[in-house]
């Protein structure tokens, strides 16, 4: 039984033969940057830089020497882009930590030792304390209180760290070709390797009412105005839908206009 095999096997209810492991299939099983350094100084591995590919987190991209003497059954399709030396600069953290950055993220030091990143302009984004091992959100769109409209809802999303610094396959989401682009690197991968092939779609309609509001009044709203909130989540629902999916659609199917019928039956 192979990688694959062993993990279709268990989401299918069906006993592998053996338990399968992952390591950093998805940003949620992933490993700190900090962590995969000293794992790699306490097996006696060569000195490699470590690419950081999901900069909020500060995660990891495990090496291929890493996924075979762990014998990890599933990675993430994100790694077959930013794959060229090109893509990424050596970047020293104030702990004296070498890592690699992706060539798009230029986070500044200042005199406190933190560190900040900021997103078209001046605003900061994120900031990291000296000392920490992940980027702090700062900027909560909505903390004050939701807009009268969400007509801007896609601007004000690109104010969220998470959305401005988001980490492979999507931080190339812009670009021209991208669904093109993915689907052949994950044919690539499924002829190449035996992996479970995993990837992070971001439908993750709760978890942006946290980065909009801040998990606080998020979860208030969900109690003081359930109106609202469900207005609020289908409509970042429907973002989703609009700027993600239908795009995929139209050029798979040749469309020049997607109608999308958006319901909330199988989320009750």
């Amino acid at each position: 039984m192979n990688q694959r095999e062993r993990v279709l096997a268990t989401i299918n209810h069906k006993e592998p033969d053996r338990v399968p492991v992952d390591l950093g299939s998805t940003p949620s099983s992933g490993i700190s940057a900090i962590a995969y350094v000293n794992l790699t100084k306490h097996l006696g591995m060569p000195n490699n830089s470590v690419r950081v590919y999901d900069v909020c987190q500060q995660l990891a991209q495990p090496g291929d020497e890493i996924l075979k003497m762990f014998k990890i059954d599933a990675i993430d399709i994100g790694r077959s882009f930013n794959i060229d030396d090109e893509d990424w600069y050596s970047y020293k953290l104030p702990d004296g930590t070498f890592i690699e950055y992706p060539s798009w993220f230029h986070p500044a030091e200042k005199s406190d030792g933190s560190l900040v990143a900021t997103g078209n302009g001046e605003e900061i984004l994120a900031r990291m304390p000296r000392g920490a091992a992940f980027f702090d959100q700062t900027v909560f769109p909505y903390i004050d209180g939701y807009p009268s409209n969400l007509d801007d809802l896609a601007r004000d999303m690109r104010r969220v760290s998470w959305q401005a610094f988001a980490h492979s396959p999507w931080d190339h989401a812009e670009e021209e070709g991208f669904w093109e682009t993915l689907r052949k690197r994950c044919v690539q991968l499924k002829e190449s390797t035996d992996h479970a092939l995993m990837i992070v779609a971001g439908c993750n309609f709760f978890e942006w009412g946290t980065f909009l509001r801040r998990i606080d009044n998020f979860l208030m709203d969900l109690v003081l105005d359930v109106t609202y909130s469900v207005y609020f989540r289908d409509s970042i629902m429907g973002f989703v839908a609009f700027h993600n999916f239908s795009d995929m659609i139209k050029k798979k199917y040749g469309k020049t206009e997607v109608d999308f019928v958006i319901s909330d039956e199988k989320m009750q």
